[in-house]
């Protein structure tokens, strides 16, 4: 049979390695037990024409368990979810504050939409690496609406909550991209969720950290600010007609998890093991990105572990016993779950000690391009591949995005500047990982831009 998608999933799990990266499932039973079966994967039955039918109805308890007023199930992973909440928030062609260090998703929503955008941007490490976005305006007028993404890739996060109040008192809505968040209880070491802190619209990636499959999310709302109908009508005219009921059954088991009491208390138990090992890695000269922000004053998720020391370097130090999350040219990146062994990990780090460039903690300024041309209007418009060498002053067509974290470092309708340049060439350079909008020809690498 010629299958190369299943080869490579057999292939895959035959080699039996420790998995530090996303689905948060890991492939073990979850720990409340695992119901889904192959069987589960039907089409539109009769059950799914009541009023209410077992999606809405299951939908219903997970906003109960979520504490909010409403939620919607996404099978398009937290993307739909992002896209949904921005064009339900703000009336089409309206100004937007965006913060930089966005997933590339939100590109949809700004092309769709028509938006103007001011950009808000955090800083960054020299090893690659985003902090929470700390400085707002006081004044964030003429704006619709605020659109924020938290935590990092690596899990760090401050409070919104005063920033969520003034653009309230401002008249402006809040959209809050938690992919990576959904799994946080209260306390125990965990960030706030922005749920807690007033946003109108938070989207989870479950899939990221929770025993949910592949492609699975959720879009929550609170309060009136943004109405429940616009949402409605986004989620229905975005989303598939088709979704799969094994993906939606993989929420609805989800829903049921979180309501348990015993919940909790394992993701307690979770995190002081982690940051155990933060600890312990510290101890045998492992810079820690986690335990500096921590010690730095930032909420952090202990779920995640950064090692800072040449990404490609650690990789192939572990990629024996295990698949990482993502790297960039100075760090390692793990997502790790309750249920996993941490003993092997431990032992691939500390036989290997990074020495730690004391230069890697202090904050640079995010890489800023100038607009020719909104998101909107580079839709359609003739485009072509030049060499990267050739591309200072040239609009770009598509993002260029480090995938993961698919933070985008230029937008389409962006300049290509001499540092946008050469920053791609480092990243290259250092082993970074994969960059998507860069097409590898002839020894060069070639972006595509306005022709």
């Amino acid at each position: 049979m010629d299958t190369p998608l299943i080869d490579m999933l057999y292939e895959y799990r035959a080699r039996q390695r420790e998995r530090w990266h996303t689905p948060g499932h890991k492939g073990i039973k979850p720990p409340h037990g695992n119901f889904l079966d192959w069987s589960f994967d039907v089409t539109e039955i009769s059950p799914m024409h009541e009023t209410p039918n077992p999606l809405e109805r299951s939908e219903r308890l997970m906003a109960e368990a979520f504490g909010v007023e409403r939620t919607w199930y996404s099978v398009q992973g937290a993307t739909l979810g992002v896209m949904a909440a921005i064009l339900a928030a703000n009336p089409p062609g309206s100004t937007l504050w965006i913060d930089r260090s966005m997933h590339r998703s939100v590109l949809g929503a700004l092309m769709i939409g028509g938006y103007h955008v001011r950009w808000l941007w955090p800083s960054v490490l020299p090893a690659g690496l985003s902090l929470p976005l700390d400085q707002f305006p006081e004044t964030l007028k003429p704006a619709s609406g605020l659109v924020l993404a938290r935590p990092t890739y690596d899990g760090l996060a401050g409070s919104i909550e005063r920033v969520v109040a003034r653009a309230h008192q401002q008249g402006l809505t809040v959209v809050v991209d938690e992919a990576h968040g959904s799994h946080w209880p209260v306390g125990g070491g965990f960030p706030t969720s922005a749920l807690h802190q007033g946003a109108d619209l938070v989207v989870h990636g479950v899939h990221k950290s929770e025993a949910a499959l592949t492609q699975t999310g959720l879009l929550h709302l609170q309060g009136t600010r943004v109405d429940e109908g616009a949402v409605d009508q986004w989620m229905s005219l975005l989303s598939t007609s088709s979704p799969s009921f094994l993906l939606l059954a993989s929420l609805d088991r989800l829903q049921w998890e979180r309501r348990q009491p015993g919940r909790d208390p394992i993701w307690h138990a979770f995190s002081a093991r982690m940051q155990e090992l933060w600890n312990t890695l510290e101890k045998r000269g492992v810079g820690v990105l986690q335990a500096w922000a921590h010690r730095s004053g930032w909420q952090v998720d202990p779920a995640r572990l950064t090692v800072l020391g040449p990404g490609r370097e650690i990789e192939n130090r572990v990629k024996l016993i295990g698949e990482l999350e993502k790297i960039s040219p100075g760090s390692a990146t793990f997502f790790l779950a309750p249920g996993q062994d941490l003993e092997n990990l431990t032992r691939a780090l500390i036989d290997t000690p990074w020495p730690e460039d004391r230069g890697a903690w202090e904050p640079l300024p995010w890489p800023r391009l100038e607009a020719f041309m909104s998101v909107r209007e580079t839709w359609g418009r003739a485009r072509r591949w030049i060499p990267l060498e050739e591309s200072v002053d040239h609009v770009l067509a598509a993002a260029v995005t480090p995938y993961p974290p698919g933070v985008p470092v230029g937008v389409p309708g962006e300049i290509v500047s001499v540092e946008t340049r050469d920053w791609i060439r480092e990243w290259q350079r250092r082993g970074g990982g994969h960059v998507e909008g860069l097409r590898q020809e002839d020894g060069q690498s070639w972006l595509l831009v306005v022709a």
